[in-house]
């Protein structure tokens, strides 16, 4: 399989998961969104509504991966492909560890640094990431390339 038939794959399965997961997403914001100010007492359901726009994301990205593992059969690659998912993971538990300390009321502006800290991390792991593989596999579509094919 070459790098055509490896960017048909994943456009095919991008594209049938898209309406499912922007529904799922955006009603989930929404009542996130709209909980969040008439409930103070049980903020963790609320935090956990909230959570359910995050698992089509990681459904995904457990679904890219495996399609992705399918075209190289070397073990390191097999392990690499799956840290997107891994990474989606850790970005939203440290994103709700941030959100809980900011409630707690004790970080005054410093929940904003350590807010733009974990977003700047997050996108320098997925371009380290994205170069490490690459070494591993030229044909590797990233997730760049793969939103341009879906344009």
């Amino acid at each position: 399989m070459r790098r055509e038939q490896h960017i048909r794959r994943l456009v095919d399965y991008a594209r049938q998961g898209n309406a499912k997961t922007f529904i799922i997403g955006a009603a989930s914001a929404i009542i996130t969104g709209t909980l969040v100010q008439y409930v103070s007492q049980y903020e963790l359901v609320v935090l956990g509504i909230g959570f359910l726009g995050v698992v089509p994301l990681a459904v995904r990205e457990w679904r890219l991966g495996t399609i992705r593992a399918s075209f190289n059969d070397n073990a390191t690659y097999q392990r690499l492909v799956r840290l997107p998912f891994w990474l989606t993971l850790c970005g939203l538990v440290m994103l709700y560890t941030l959100l809980g300390w900011y409630d707690s009321g004790s970080t005054g502006p410093s929940f904003f640094i350590g807010f733009t800290a974990l977003c700047i991390v997050m996108f320098g792991l997925q371009r380290v990431f994205d170069r490490v593989i690459l070494k591993l596999e030229p044909d590797y579509i990233t997730d760049r390339e793969l939103h341009r094919e879906l344009k």
